[in-house]
């Protein structure tokens, strides 16, 4: 039993996760980690990613920097290689 902390009634962690449309473990949780009131009620954290979906999300954008970098002109390989003398001004 717990108080809710809107009401200030005596009520079941059970119910009172129901009343505020929390996970029944989420609350438990939290009432064992020894948050009363309203931390015990807070609304999750929207928008939290598991580790699998940020791997991904980094996965992507790495893809995304080589794909940048593959146009760079640095990235293409020069016509006239041989020529290279030529283009620092040497003259043979």
């Amino acid at each position: 039993m717990t108080t809710d902390p809107n009401t200030g009634e005596q009520i079941q962690l059970v119910r009172l996760a129901q009343r505020y449309q929390l996970p029944k473990g989420t609350v438990y949780s939290r009432y064992l980690a020894g948050k009363r009131g309203m931390q015990l009620v807070a609304n999750q954290k929207r928008g939290s990613v598991s580790d699998a979906v940020r791997e991904r999300l980094e996965l992507e954008e790495r893809n995304r920097y080589i794909e940048l970098a593959k146009c760079s002109p640095l990235a293409k390989p020069f016509k006239h290689i041989g020529d290279a003398h030529k283009m620092a001004g040497d003259v043979q």
